[in-house]
């Protein structure tokens, strides 16, 4: 089965909460427009393993509605939201910040979605 994955940091994601819950209502909104090939992949670079528990005990119910992964390994991915020290690879990227780079995501699943109706 081929995934439209979608790659960001978890460090930036926690880095607030109102900024955090803005970007899981975006995973949300994913999850529902691609369906079931949807994955989320949280890589993490300076999180504790108490940090990465704490935002999975604050968010349990999204990530066990949406295939997530959480790691600090790098591997290849469908669609990657840039950040620094990504060693990832990728076939589509977004240089920008994580909610710019879900609407390009999302911009880009639909425009492939079309291709496929045709």
């Amino acid at each position: 089965m081929r995934y439209f994955s979608l790659r960001m940091k978890l460090d930036d994601v926690v880095k607030d909460r109102d900024t955090e819950k803005i970007i899981l209502e975006n995973i949300r909104r994913c999850n529902k427009v691609v369906g079931k090939v949807f994955r989320v992949i949280f890589w993490h670079e300076n999180l504790t393993e108490k940090e990465c528990e704490k935002f999975i005990k604050r968010n349990e119910k999204l990530l066990f509605k949406v295939n997530t992964k959480i790691t600090k390994q790098f591997e290849p991915t469908w669609f990657l939201i840039d950040s620094k020290n990504e060693k990832s690879t990728w076939r589509y990227m977004s240089g920008g910040d994580i909610t710019s780079g879900i609407v390009e995501y999302l911009s880009l699943v639909n425009h492939m979605k079309k291709r496929e109706v045709k």
